[in-house]
């Protein structure tokens, strides 16, 4: 990264012994000079992210920053290794009334919803600018807001698309024309219709849906779509599944997943081969995935840098022809102020160093995750020309986060069964989605 690069390549020259340093409790209470913010964080300080957050820290200390009555502001992380052992950690906290609980910690956006309705953390809004929150993008303020207020924000961000063989399409007649635009998106059919010209072709036509990717949670990221793009939803105002999931619209959506696995029944158009990287390998010629795809085929399918390019996630079509909105997968892990913080402040000038332009800009640079700031996308050269511009215009344009319940996750394994019970069962003569989806919406509503 050009504008931050050279900073984090020192600072993370120092990682080992400012983690030795920390680890002694060096400045791990406040004084009457220094005010300590701790975080807890998802990730262990052997991974890229966490490796990361340690430059990201270390930038913030040496950056002077300052509480309200004038004191040094000194962030320290404790790194939790998994989002399991930090959602542990956060319950058991709370279990005895969360006088234990970190001024800052990690939240995935799905789950904002869960910790501010039941006061794990707290509204950012009187202490981030309308200028600081203005920078970024609509997906981060969407995903983080309940109840109209503002309670976490995210330096990473996921928008998901249609990866697609551009060299391969332009052999059988594509042009640049034809492909998929959030104005003029492609729907299911018609990448169902390229794959049919491939194949006819005798070029590699298959498509790679993840439907694997990230457990449950990956089927609700990746292929919520499904339901977004017909005017579905999956929930109303009060959190009922009942009658959204379940509506005509919604099951139209997953119509779309059902005419594919009928059609796929003998294998022909899902890949199911196990190279992950099939797509750049030139085995196949569609994907469904997220933006870390791009960082792979950069670094070790460099031939294929040029031959491919991101359109929309596929809309629903109906039997008219008359097709759906583009609604782009997104959403990824933030940081929220807990309830435990006694200066919120200075908690959230930590939420905002964590989650701002430089930190979103490193987080890029070192795993991936797309960058949050709108001003970062416009200001780097590389957005504004190939996959990572179609991105961008996903993100900015059409990203649509998912859904926000108390209850995220019976809904979100709920979703998941969905998805294979039309993967699985799709064409057999008791095959119901209605039924399905309507006991899965009533198991949820519970």
């Amino acid at each position: 990264m050009k504008r931050v690069g050279t900073i984090v390549l020192a600072v993370l020259m120092g990682v080992t012994m400012a983690a030795a340093f920390s680890a002694c409790g060096e400045g791990d209470g406040d004084t009457a000079t220094t005010k300590t913010v701790k975080v807890w964080l998802h990730k262990s300080q052997t991974e890229d992210e966490g490796r990361t957050y340690k430059a990201i820290e270390e930038l913030f200390n040496e950056g002077g920053y300052k509480t309200s009555d004038g004191r040094d502001l000194v962030m320290r992380i404790e790194y939790k290794s998994t989002a399991e052992t930090l959602q542990n950690a956060i319950n058991a906290e709370n279990a005895m009334g969360g006088a234990g609980l970190p001024d800052v910690f990690a939240v995935d956006s799905p789950y904002v919803a869960v910790y501010a309705k039941n006061g794990f953390i707290v509204p950012l809004d009187d202490y981030i600018s309308a200028e600081v929150k203005g920078d970024y993008v609509d997906s981060v303020i969407e995903q983080s807001t309940y109840d109209g207020k503002l309670y976490a924000l995210s330096g990473a961000d996921a928008p998901g698309g249609l990866y697609y063989n551009k060299e391969l399409l332009t052999s059988v007649g594509y042009t640049e024309a034809d492909f998929g635009t959030p104005e003029n998106p492609w729907s299911w059919k018609d990448v169902m219709e390229a794959m049919q010209k491939l194949k006819a072709a005798g070029k590699p036509y298959q498509i790679m849906l993840n439907l694997g990717f990230g457990g449950n949670e990956g089927q609700m990221y990746l292929h919520s779509p499904l339901v977004y793009s017909a005017g579905g939803d999956f929930a109303d105002a009060d959190g009922k599944v009942t009658g959204s999931l379940t509506s005509d619209n919604s099951l139209a959506g997953l119509g779309m997943f059902t005419d594919f696995f009928v059609s796929n029944a003998t294998n022909e158009w899902l890949y199911n081969g196990t190279n992950e990287f099939a797509l750049p390998g030139g085995q196949i010629a569609f994907e469904i995935y997220g933006p870390w795809l791009v960082r792979s085929i950069n670094k070790d399918y460099k031939d294929f840098v040029g031959k491919y390019d991101v359109m929309p996630y596929p809309v629903y079509e109906d039997a008219s022809g008359n097709k759906g909105t583009v609604a782009t997968p997104c959403g990824s892990w933030g940081f929220a102020v807990s309830k435990a913080a006694k200066d919120i402040d200075a908690a959230a000038q930590v939420v905002a160093f964590l989650t701002g332009a430089e930190a979103s800009g490193l987080l890029y640079d070192s795993i991936g995750v797309f960058p949050t700031h709108k001003s970062y996308l416009a200001e780097e050269a590389e957005f504004g020309s190939g996959v990572l511009k179609s991105f961008a215009t996903l993100l900015t344009d059409t990203a649509k986060a998912r859904p926000k319940l108390t209850n995220y996750n019976e809904l979100r394994d709920a979703y998941s069964r969905i998805i294979s019970y039309i993967q699985v069962n799709a064409g057999k003569s008791d095959y119901n989605l209605s039924a399905y989806v309507a006991q899965e919406a009533a198991a949820v509503d519970k």
